[in-house]
């Protein structure tokens, strides 16, 4: 169970203006829109949030952490986004947060910490929902490496609800256009988001494994879904079998490339905004839903021949059956309501036409 500890100063909001001094509240009840990109070297994904340097997005911290601070105790710091209707950003807005001096092991060149989003009272969500009056709510869109057709590949994360739309807007709020909605669950004490899962299955036939409810965590931290050797071993069995079936006579096996323990030649392989024709892998949620991951989502593509399964081995242990990673995650809407402790999310969005880049960050006139 999340256990929310007292917030230690009090937050205030300050609009950013040339001509007039900052006042605090003002602005309230907007959310406030960040732009999201995806770090090659590392796979973070990262918003600019902190006097435009960039802070990783992980969903599995508490805390905001920066790296150019001193105090181990903590300081006070200016964050800054933009306001948003949910179509543009609308205006700048700046406001004070607490946050921790840890260093950061792996952050990206250029970045000066971290946005912990997992839920807690100092968390970066829950420290705009008290600035912005707001709902302590994130729309969370993660990027891939490729490029949308406008040229650029960068995603959204709004903070504070909805709405949220992408271009074209007519096509409506796409946080009300959710393929699932499942509760949100602890686990251990730890920090982060997890949810109840009755199994996994491969192309509809669910795999073989022992137990029963599986907890399955998510990350924007690490860049592939690991699966507990329990779960793994049987998934990777099932997927073998469809892959050498008769619905998927491309699929020809290569030498593994670490870390990955299934490769295929990719020259081979069709493609569709599916991504590769590949066998479909549903992780089965509490109440009949499924988070379905297709080939834009499952095959890594190594290098210019070869593309692998991008699952990976946990380690054994009391870990969550699995952990979806950044990858997997990537073109999925994903909305968190930790008042209401509900994950929702949206089909691939690729499948529709559209991606995580589809925002329009022109400033609204």
């Amino acid at each position: 169970m999340w256990n929310p500890k007292p917030l230690l100063v009090v937050v205030s909001l300050c609009i950013s203006a040339l001509s007039s001094p900052c006042t605090a509240a003002s602005g309230a009840g907007k959310p406030l829109v960040a732009a999201v990109t995806k770090d090659a070297s590392t796979s973070l994904y990262t918003a600019p949030l902190k006097d435009g340097h960039p802070l990783v997005l992980d969903l599995t911290s508490p805390v905001i952490s920066l790296t150019t601070c001193t105090s181990k105790n903590g300081t006070v710091t200016t964050l800054s986004a933009n306001a948003t209707d949910g179509q543009n950003p609308l205006f700048p807005v700046s406001f004070s947060a607490v946050a921790s001096c840890t260093p950061q092991a792996k952050v990206p060149a250029g970045a000066v910490g971290v946005a912990g989003l997992a839920p807690s009272s100092q968390s970066f969500p829950v420290q705009v929902a008290r600035t912005q009056k707001v709902a302590n709510k994130i729309a969370l869109c993660l990027p891939s490496d490729g490029k949308s057709t406008s040229g650029n590949s960068v995603g959204v994360a709004i903070f504070g609800g909805g709405p949220l739309f992408f271009i074209p807007p007519d096509r409506g709020d796409f946080t009300t256009m959710l393929a699932g909605t499942v509760p949100l669950h602890g686990f251990n004490g730890s920090p982060g988001y997890y949810v109840s899962s009755t199994g996994v299955a491969v192309e509809q036939n669910r795999v073989s494994t022992s137990g029963g409810m599986l907890v399955v965590g998510l990350s924007s931290t690490i860049p592939y879904t690991a699966v507990r050797p329990d779960v793994y071993v049987p998934l990777l069995r099932a997927f073998d079998a469809a892959a050498s079936g008769p619905n998927f006579p491309w699929m020809s096996r290569v030498t593994a490339v670490a870390p990955f323990e299934r490769c295929y030649d990719s020259t081979k392989l069709p493609q569709s905004l599916l991504g590769y024709s590949v066998p479909q892998i549903d992780v089965m949620l509490e109440g009949g839903q499924n988070f379905t991951v297709l080939g834009g989502n499952s095959m890594v593509q190594v290098n210019g021949n070869t593309a692998c399964l991008g699952f990976v081995k946990a380690a054994a242990g009391q870990a969550p059956a699995a952990v979806i990673g950044g990858f997997q995650l990537e073109n999925h809407l994903l909305v968190l309501d930790v008042e209401k402790k509900q994950l929702g999310f949206t089909t691939f969005l690729n499948a529709i036409g559209l991606s995580c880049s589809n925002f329009n960050f022109t400033l609204a006139a």
